[in-house]
């Protein structure tokens, strides 16, 4: 008797935990899914229409997204740190859901969406230094597409594309003069990209 109550025992102790472990495996978290993006950048010059093109896939790739209490900001580029693409949004005018699509800023109008910024970072052979073109001093056009937000895991998704039109040739050392004008288009996707809050 002594024996059969003990293997009831040990089996109402094995069953307990093995449905104490089921529950706690189905409690945890998925895990969040790998961020991913791409980077493409055109260079085809006005006056004979050559082109300089490049495409960096997520291996070769990086983007970060940053929030404070004014401003969201979606960036992406090359691993190499060789150029870049940055747009920064007023975060007071953007829906909870941050979802939708949202204009560049130009030249000629900044009451639109998204302020852009293109670097091109310069070899030393030419000189070194980063070449900026702000959206405040560039003729430009595109749109930056946020597709998805997950709130639980703060992760941003959308597409990008910026046309920069007249720019000057950023691969001339910069003291180069005159440059050849070129109209210069980055566009891109990113997908998963955690939504770091910075001060």
């Amino acid at each position: 008797m002594k024996h059969i109550a003990t293997l009831s025992l040990l089996l109402g102790l094995t069953l307990a935990f093995t449905a104490s472990c089921s529950k706690d495996d189905q409690e945890l978290p998925a895990p969040a899914p790998e961020p991913t993006m791409t980077y493409s950048r055109s260079i085809v010059y006005q006056d004979n229409g050559q082109h300089r093109d490049t495409t960096f896939q997520a291996a070769q790739s990086q983007a970060y997204v940053t929030q404070t209490a004014q401003s969201l900001v979606v960036g992406v580029n090359p691993a190499t740190s060789s150029e870049s693409i940055s747009f920064e949004l007023s975060r007071p005018k953007l829906p909870a859901a941050l979802t939708g699509t949202y204009t560049l800023q130009t030249l000629r109008d900044q009451t639109l969406d998204a302020a852009s910024t293109y670097q091109y970072r310069q070899p030393e052979s030419l000189g070194g230094g980063s070449i900026l073109y702000p959206s405040s001093m560039q003729h430009v056009t595109g749109r930056l597409v946020i597709s998805s937000y997950d709130a639980k895991r703060q992760l941003l998704s959308g597409t990008y594309t910026a046309t920069l039109t007249g720019a000057s040739d950023p691969t001339v050392a910069y003291m180069t003069f005159p440059k050849r004008k070129c109209d210069i288009t980055v566009s891109g996707t990113f997908a998963n990209i955690p939504v770091r809050a910075v001060q």
